[in-house]
């Protein structure tokens, strides 16, 4: 697959005065969103040391160069991701707690006990997870009217997704092509990362005193059905990621990345990464 990969590092700076909600009328996708950006820091970490075990099982150059521009471009995700907590920090969110014991009870217990083949299954999964979710977000413009800040950083990290959203599973099928292999890494994933997001999700609304209004759960039904029909949609990418003949590059969604890199880099010239990330 000829797959252009260029590391980035998001320089727009945040200020303390995003709002809570910064997509106005609609709590629950600014919580959604809030929650993924705690989750993202420990998530790419887990991506990066991942990769660098799978890095002397590569023959092929191509794919060992894609799968380190892929460890540059996470590593500035979790950066920019970790930046913006200093806000939800300000604005009295509690969730650090939460992210430590999923960074150890979940991702480090990955490292120590999880074969090698199984965590690059769980990173091929969550790489298409995090790439339809760009397309998703992207084509549906559901961020129209958010805070330009926090729009510039989401729409920044979706359009890399979708970028490099076939590199995690091409390593997969160097490694490890196993149909089952890719069955239980997707099980795995998938479960665990809609638990762990809605639950976030969740709590963050609990702390507004939002959760229970009716406000809220009209705007759940219109993210999950009516307007953005995420429901069916999420059903939709997951069972195209078990079809046999699957491939990520099937997904589309180049030209909205490219026109999403292209605005930013207008606004905000890009300071392209050279060296390769470490694992933490």
């Amino acid at each position: 697959m000829d797959e252009s990969i260029t590391p980035r590092r998001f320089v727009e700076a945040f200020t303390y005065d995003i709002p809570k909600h910064w997509l106005p009328g609609n709590e629950v996708v600014s919580s959604l969103l809030n929650a993924y950006t705690v989750l993202v820091p420990a998530n790419e970490a887990f991506y990066i040391r991942t990769l660098n075990a799978c890095l002397s099982r590569i023959t092929d150059a191509s794919l060992r160069k894609r799968c380190q521009a892929f460890i540059r471009q996470e590593a500035q995700h979790g950066v920019a991701h970790k930046c913006y907590w200093a806000n939800l920090d300000a604005q009295g969110y509690t969730y650090r707690g939460f992210e430590r014991i999923v960074d150890r009870a979940i991702f480090k217990t990955m490292d120590r006990w999880a074969p090698v083949w199984l965590r690059a299954s769980l990173v091929s999964c969550v790489e298409h997870i995090n790439a339809y979710l760009g397309y998703e977000f992207l084509t549906q413009a559901m961020l129209e009217g958010a805070d330009p800040r926090v729009k510039d950083l989401m729409e920044w990290h979706f359009a890399e997704e979708i970028e490099h959203r076939a590199v995690a599973f091409d390593l997969l099928q160097a490694i490890s092509p196993s149909y089952p292999v890719r069955l239980a890494g997707a099980a795995t994933t998938a479960t665990l990362f809609y638990l762990l997001m809605t639950g976030l999700a969740v709590a963050l609304l609990v702390q507004d005193g939002t959760f229970w209004r009716r406000a809220t759960l009209r705007q759940a039904a219109a993210h999950l059905g009516t307007n953005h029909h995420m429901g069916c949609r999420t059903i939709r990418h997951l069972w195209d990621y078990l079809r046999p003949g699957f491939h990520p590059s099937q997904l589309g969604g180049d030209n909205l990345a490219a026109a999403v890199i292209a605005r930013q880099a207008t606004a905000h010239p890009p300071v392209v990464v050279a060296m390769a990330a470490k694992a933490e």
